[in-house]
């Protein structure tokens, strides 16, 4: 066995990508992973399905594995992995590369239960309008079983347990980028039914079902998909009498320092858990382990740039508002009750710009935010922000300019639907706003626009030819006031800059070089070209970040990162939320041959 390639990856950011697409090159696309769960300490063997894939001969993990490939064909090929007994559970990017270049991203998660890999040929059929019972396939638990075809199947399994045993049943689909929307349902032996959960709260349309059995005897689980079909329609359906996590607080730290976690079980006990956030300037995602609560996928948390507080812990005047004296800051809080707003006085000066987003709901929270800014002398709304409405992204954001005379200023945030509980945290950046960009790595990302070749994203990689060159597309979301916006289901923030932005790169490999390259102004895209020595060893993967600065009409420097949204599970479904972030362009230099462009 040869050991795989390992490199530390992206965490839960932003994407970066390519020119080349997909249709015009011969690097390999994975469609699905299946299964999509390997076991630490134990072996596994995944097939890969998609495009080109005879030219895959290396697996790239972001942990310690031993990797063998099985040979396959242009379609399909399968891969035997040894996961190492020190690898923390979690969900973790997985690639294939080989002669043919880097192939895009799909996820896996990695934990020690065992998988059971289930294609059961009418398991939970029906049979006279009722389900046929005897179909069900017997499981042992704990498990994590691996099936698909969901959205055409009822998978239905028999299970034993003992009186007063507590299971918890738990869907893996959306979290992994897979397309069911998963519905649980728990029988007794005679088919009737005990229990069913759909859409559970901070689980982006994952399930789980916490259940304690009155009596002992065989019982049965049964797993469909609410009426969704699609390509990467598997699941990991896990059974077991896990600890897991409700919620964590606060939902991220400032990068670079350690923070301490609370993390709230699945009795409401609290467990603190310390944590040292991830100090890469480029990345503002990384993902919690929760050793602990072996139930729960590891949780995803920010890394931010600016000063952290606590709402809590601040000061709070005559008024009951916090005072906000210093800023920008992230602030991190909690809507604890039912019907509480959280409110903020900051000190301002007139004519300001300030832009304030909560991030929440991609952070595992159930909050749905509403901010709204308020002049609290003149008693006049400012701004209001719902949600950014892009892709599920229920999170508000909002920017204002402070009127004459205004010197302080009331932030409110408050449930839209007036819940609130542990499972409600946020995090509120508060900076200095105008006019801005956002960047992405390939052509812009409208799901309409990229059907086909969106299902198998690789805008965030590159292939370079050894002694040869490759150009990589980087485009900018301007939507400029009065103009078709870029990006039309966009509704944040972040927006209106019109200036030329610089493009550069950060973290080259040696022997790997890029010319500077340039959005102008008034256009929406560039190109950067990288270079590879004719003399650099091939299949050595890496992984840099590409880089936008330009400068306001007021001098005020911004430097951006160029990401790209991951929608694994369906880019065309606008309902469906991204399951990953990535600001790090991941490449491979190859021998011979010019990539199309």
């Amino acid at each position: 066995m040869s050991r795989a390639l390992v490199l530390c990856l992206v965490s839960a950011s932003a994407v970066v990508g390519f020119a080349q697409q997909p249709s015009a090159v011969t690097s390999p696309l994975i469609n699905t992973v299946d299964p999509p769960a390997l076991v630490i300490g134990g072996r596994t063997t995944i097939q890969l399905v998609g495009k080109n894939l005879d030219g895959a001969t290396h697996l790239l993990l972001p942990f310690a594995a031993k990797v063998r490939r099985d040979p396959g064909g242009t379609e399909s090929t399968r891969f035997v992995v040894d996961v190492a007994r020190t690898v923390s559970p979690g969900v973790y990017p997985l690639r294939a590369y080989g002669p043919a270049g880097m192939s895009n991203l799909r996820l896996v998660c990695v934990a020690a239960d065992p998988v059971i890999h289930t294609k059961a040929s009418g398991n939970g059929r029906y049979r006279g309008g009722r389900i046929d019972l005897a179909s069900a396939k017997s499981v042992r638990w704990p498990c994590r079983i691996a099936g698909g075809r969901l959205s055409q199947d009822i998978d239905l399994f028999r299970f034993r347990v003992d009186a007063g045993q507590r299971l918890v049943f738990s869907t893996q689909t959306r979290r992994l980028g897979l397309t069911p929307d998963p519905v649980i349902r728990l029988r007794d032996s005679r088919g009737r039914t005990l229990a069913l959960v759909h859409d559970t709260p901070t689980l982006a349309k994952d399930e789980r079902l916490d259940y304690t059995f009155d009596q002992a005897g065989e019982y049965l689980v049964e797993l469909q998909s609410f009426g969704v079909a699609g390509w990467t329609n598997h699941y990991i359906l896990k059974i077991g009498s896990h600890q897991y996590a409700r919620t964590v607080y606060p939902l991220g730290g400032r990068q670079g320092e350690t923070i301490d976690v609370e993390v709230i079980g699945r009795d409401g006990k609290v467990r603190s858990q310390r944590a040292m956030v991830p100090s890469d300037p480029v990345e503002d995602r990384w993902r919690l382990p929760l050793p602990d609560h072996p139930g729960s996928l590891s949780w995803p948390m920010a890394a931010g740039e600016f000063p952290e507080r606590h709402e809590s812990k601040m000061q709070k005047g005559a008024d009951g508002d916090v005072v906000v004296s210093k800023w920008p800051v992230t602030i991190n809080g909690r809507i604890t009750a039912a019907g509480e707003e959280d409110r903020f006085r900051l000190a301002v000066r007139p004519g300001q710009v300030i832009r304030c987003q909560v991030a929440a709901w991609y952070l595992g929270s159930a909050l749905d935010g509403l901010l709204m800014a308020w002049d609290p002398v003149g008693k006049k709304l400012l701004a209001t922000g719902d949600d950014l409405r892009y892709r599920a992204n229920v999170d508000p954001g909002l920017e204002f300019t402070v009127p004459p005379k205004v010197t302080s200023v009331v932030l409110s945030l408050r449930d839209t639907l007036d819940r609130g509980g542990r499972e409600f945290p946020y995090r509120l950046t508060i900076e200095a706003g105008g006019p801005d960009f956002f960047l992405w790595m390939g052509r812009r990302q409208n799901p309409f626009e990229n059907s086909g070749w969106a299902k198998m994203d690789a805008n965030d990689t590159v292939t370079i030819p050894r002694g040869g060159e490759v150009q990589v597309r980087v485009t900018a979301r301007r939507n400029l006031p009065g103009k078709p916006p870029d990006d039309g289901y966009y509704k944040g923030p972040v927006r209106g800059f019109a200036g030329a932005i610089r493009l550069n790169v950060v973290g080259l490999p040696k022997g790997v070089t890029v010319s500077e390259g340039e959005i102008a102004s008034g256009s929406n895209s560039g190109e950067l070209t990288f270079r590879a020595d004719p003399h650099l060893d091939t299949l050595k993967p890496f992984a840099v970040a590409v880089i936008g600065e330009a400068t306001r009409r007021d001098g005020t420097r911004l430097k951006r990162v160029a990401e790209r949204m991951l929608y694994l599970s369906d880019p065309q479904m606008t309902h469906m939320p991204w399951e990953w972030r990535s600001r790090k362009l991941v490449g491979v230099v190859v021998s011979g041959g010019r990539q199309q462009p």
